[in-house]
């Protein structure tokens, strides 16, 4: 279920929610992406800048799939030129 979209109330107050596959809601950690990018490369500037305008697209919505926040994270390192960590980064969530 890709899940993205303005809620007239927000499942986990101050912040963003996270729907998974089985429907169920989880507040979002940002330190998740973190962790992920930070697997990726050694290189902190890196890490920050993706992970901030991953987060900032993040930002405008109640709720979110978690297969859309993985779409973001590739779509995101890809424009930003780093092909090979968006195809690393998909390795990681289908392994």
């Amino acid at each position: 279920m890709d899940v993205l979209r303005r809620s007239q109330t927000t499942m986990h107050p101050g912040g963003l929610t996270v729907e998974n596959l089985a429907g169920e809601h989880a507040p979002f950690n940002s330190r998740k992406i973190h962790a992920a990018l930070t697997a990726l490369t050694n290189d902190p500037t890196v890490v920050h800048r993706v992970e901030s305008l991953i987060v900032a697209q993040l930002a405008g919505f109640d709720v979110v799939a978690t297969g859309t926040i993985e779409a973001t994270v590739v779509e995101t390192l890809e424009q930003l030129g780093y092909q090979h960590m968006a195809n690393n980064y998909q390795k990681q969530q289908h392994a």
